[in-house]
């Protein structure tokens, strides 16, 4: 899901200059670098989704099996969490043009990389379904939900909401600011309540983006200080993400809830500490990519390896195929991810000035 910041690592030059609080230790952040708690907090995420998907596959089953597998919407909401806060911290402090431009390159080579994989893995019959042209074609522009074609990988649904929720969140910044932005969830819920009586069936996309709000109001409290008042916002604003989503999605109700809150108090309490490990932090910095090949490198391998006749032998297959699926995230993050940021980085007052020769004309 979903950068699913939220899934994905946001963009370095992207970040305000100083990610300081008000209130309790500071995190200080020059502009150009990470917020390594938050690095570590993905992480978090992005492990909570691989063990959602590969522990039921070997080590548990059943019930528990069903338990676990609640960790990999967890993970997709913490993402969400993430993706609100950091999109709207990076609104601060550039304008629409920019912002986009960045998003773009953030989330689209890396994602078309990843759907070429897919393209010729199910041409060659790897074990993976073939689609038509059209499907492709539509996945490619992120726009399969739209066109009401299957996605390709069944991670992409998380990207399709993130990408639409900068798109959206991005105008609305540039016309209103934060003005009425505390009530924007509510409206979305008014309207996903309205299409669920019309239709039977609750969009997806509203049912998901009252989550992105909890992260802005996250954002919001940390630039009051902490306020009292900002804080009674964040928690009705997660209280009511957390009801829509119960309401409406259906899977997992009571556990989205949870997640939501949970999430969101240990966003706070992140923030406020600035805690942060090596490893958890890594594994934040190549998630997007993690995200993306996951579910294709562990399946497949999981596949070639087969069940193991012990509990040792299981654990020790889990682990192996998680290696295998970071090391891959890595070299698509260093050749991939990285890359396409210093491009936007160095070509972005290039592409900034045709927009604005666009707009002109």
């Amino acid at each position: 899901m979903p950068r699913f910041s939220g899934l994905p690592v946001s963009m370095p030059h992207a970040l305000p200059a100083a990610v300081g609080l008000a209130a309790g230790p500071a995190v200080a952040v020059q502009r150009g670098e990470r917020i390594q708690t938050l690095d570590f907090f993905r992480g978090i995420a992005i492990l909570m989704v691989i063990c959602g998907h590969f522990l039921p596959q070997r080590l548990v089953f059943g019930d528990l099996a069903a338990s676990f597998a609640t960790m990999g919407r967890g993970g997709v909401i913490v993402f969400f969490l993430l993706s609100g806060y950091l999109i709207f911290k990076s609104l601060q402090n550039c304008n629409i043009g920019a912002f986009l431009c960045r998003r773009f390159f953030k989330i689209f080579p890396a994602y078309w990389l990843n759907l070429l994989v897919l393209f010729i893995a199910g041409q060659l019959g790897f074990g993976l379904a073939s689609h038509s042209n059209a499907t492709y074609l539509a996945n490619f522009a992120m726009l399969s939900d739209l066109f009401r074609v299957a996605n390709v990988s069944s991670v992409y649904w998380t990207l399709l909401i993130e990408v639409k929720f900068y798109v959206f969140i991005a105008c609305y910044f540039h016309w209103l600011g934060i003005r009425f932005v505390s009530a924007v969830p509510l409206l979305f819920t008014v309207a996903n309540a309205t299409v669920f009586v019309l239709r039977g069936q609750a969009s997806q996309l509203l049912t998901f983006f009252p989550v992105f709000f909890v992260g802005i109001q996250v954002f919001l409290a940390e630039k009051s200080g902490w306020a009292r008042l900002n804080l009674l916002r964040l928690a009705s604003t997660g209280l009511l993400a957390g009801l829509n989503v119960a309401l409406f999605d259906g899977i997992y109700p009571l556990w989205s809830i949870a997640y939501i809150l949970g999430g969101a108090a240990a966003m706070v309490g992140l923030l406020q500490s600035g805690f942060s490990t090596g490893l958890l932090a890594f594994f934040g910095k190549v998630s997007y990519s993690n995200y993306l090949y996951h579910t294709l490198v562990g399946y497949s391998l999981f596949e070639w390896i087969g069940r193991q006749q012990t509990v040792a032998s299981n654990l020790i297959a889990v682990a192996a195929v998680m290696a295998v699926s970071t090391w891959v995230a890595y070299l698509s993050y260093i050749l991939v991810e990285l890359p396409s940021v210093r491009f936007c980085k160095v070509h972005e007052p290039r592409f900034l000035l045709r927009f604005s020769m666009l707009r002109r004309r």
